[in-house]
């Protein structure tokens, strides 16, 4: 039987200090830091070990969730929903046609909602091969329910972040492992025509061999490099992606959690590919969240057990940032790696999955997804 241990969130009404229009970290009692103490929301079951993507459906208030389950693999990558009532449920488990014919297996990350109405999911291989076998996948949906799944894109190397924006789709990659070029990232872009000629989009895997000439992918439309913090010594690079209300487009580095900002013109060629910020306080940079109602991008930092939010012009400031490690049993975050705003409700997904430099030391029993109460 399928059971959750589930907060309702009721009676929560703790109030976002304000100053300057940020969100600011005032101290919010023991266990950490911010302007409210996260909650739990869910305690997930076995087969949702390794939560990750989340996506919402502004249409019927339903969100999804990818769990690759990375952390046990005796349980297969899935999709769950949690509608707006906050029942959650599985949407889609993936066929053996579905799996990747190498590995068997199938890594879902990012996720988003294409203007056809599917769902379009990272499938990061990463972990089982490096041999640029990442894909991009459509999982056709109607009625609400999940259908055919289909391979649209092939020849990434970590595919991470998915994001749609009008008739195009935004992917980032994590890693390159570019001999001679540490810490190279990117972010790949496709046409909704490109993805529906019935034939996966191959991408270029010797983009980025120094030793070729001539080979660029045009998919290809920002490059990203981590210099990472001493104590880490991680390159990850790009890693969570959003869009603004003006279509700007934003993502951070894993490794040492720069976040860059990109810009477009009115055919959408890249203007500009910036850092925005980067800061000492925020080591490490996941999953991130436009929330149009504040007019701020959130973001994980998985490294401090944190969710921290920035204005499009740059401003840094902490919602709020864990003492120390936890298992996120008690509602604290647990290396957290995805962040989702639905009203005023913020979810927030303990992937716990432990690399090395993080206050999380060790993947533990318990699979959650906290929640933090903003402001009205």
């Amino acid at each position: 039987m399928f059971r959750l241990k589930i907060n309702t969130m009721a009676g929560l009404s703790l109030a976002v200090c304000l100053l300057a229009g940020l969100l600011v970290a005032p101290g919010c009692g023991a266990g950490g830091t911010g302007i409210s103490r996260p909650t739990l929301l869910f305690a997930l079951p076995d087969y949702c070990n390794t939560p990750d993507g989340m996506t919402l459906d502004e249409k019927t208030g339903d969100i999804y969730l990818c769990c690759p389950n990375f952390n046990d693999q005796t349980y297969p990558g899935i999709v769950m929903k949690i509608d707006k009532n906050n029942k959650i449920s599985k949407f889609c488990e993936f066929p053996k046609s579905a799996l990747h014919p190498n590995s068997g297996k199938i890594g879902t990350m990012g996720l988003d909602i294409g203007p056809d109405g599917n769902l379009y999911i990272a499938d990061n291989q990463y972990f089982f091969s490096k041999d640029y076998a990442s894909r991009l996948l459509r999982v056709n949906v109607k009625d609400g329910k999940a259908g055919k799944t289909e391979v649209v894109a092939t020849g990434l190397k970590l595919a991470n972040a998915v994001a749609w924006k009008g008739d195009h789709v935004y992917v980032t990659d994590t890693f390159f492992d570019v001999p001679g070029k540490p810490g190279l990232s990117g972010i790949w872009r496709f046409s909704m025509e490109e993805l529906t000629t019935g034939k996966p989009v191959k991408l270029d895997t010797k983009a980025f061999d120094p030793h070729a000439i001539g080979t660029t992918d045009p998919h290809l439309i920002a490059t990203f490099t981590t210099f990472p913090w001493k104590h880490r010594g991680d390159t990850a690079g790009a890693d969570g992606l959003t869009f603004d209300k003006d279509g700007n487009l934003y993502t951070g580095n894993f490794g040492d959690g720069v976040i860059s900002k990109v810009t477009f013109d009115a055919e959408g060629n890249v203007t500009s590919n910036k850092i925005l910020v980067k800061d000492k306080t925020m080591p490490s940079a996941d999953g991130m969240f436009y929330d149009a109602k504040r007019n701020v991008i959130f973001v994980t930092d998985s490294e401090q057990n944190a969710v921290r939010a920035f204005t499009p012009d740059g401003k840094l400031s902490t919602v709020w940032k864990n003492g120390a490690n936890t298992t996120g049993a008690d509602g604290l975050l647990d290396q957290p790696c995805e962040v989702l705003v639905r009203g005023d409700d913020m979810f927030v997904v303990c992937f716990d999955m432990p690399f090395p430099g993080l206050l999380n030391p060790a993947y533990d029993k318990f699979h959650t997804i906290s929640v933090i109460k903003l402001d009205k």
